[in-house]
């Protein structure tokens, strides 16, 4: 368990430090900053199992970072990376599981 300990706390990083090389996070800081946010208009949600299924639909889109489905204003805010996909394909896949969404 001691090589365990030792290992992790190398990993996680010492007395406050981290071990993340600059370079990472300054790239993870531009895919952030490069990410979209959009909000969905869903027809047919009518029970409280449709947020799930729509969630899982966007969510399953490549590129699609976070899904918040509000189902009392039958809506869903997404943010996403746009050099991976767009809105119209976020739309169709939410669609595709039976929740049009403009």
């Amino acid at each position: 368990m001691t090589r365990f300990t030792t290992a992790a706390a190398l990993l996680l990083g010492l007395g406050g430090h981290t071990l993340v090389p600059a370079a990472f996070a300054q790239s993870a800081a531009e895919s952030a900053a490069a990410l979209t946010e959009i909000t969905f208009f869903v027809e047919n949600m009518t029970c409280a199992l449709c947020p799930v299924t729509v969630k899982a639909a966007m969510s399953a889109v490549e590129g699609v970072r976070e899904v918040e489905v509000d189902f009392p204003a039958q809506t869903a805010h997404v943010v996403f990376d746009p050099a991976l996909t767009d809105p119209a394909a976020i739309a169709h896949a939410s669609a595709q599981a039976g929740y049009p969404a403009a």
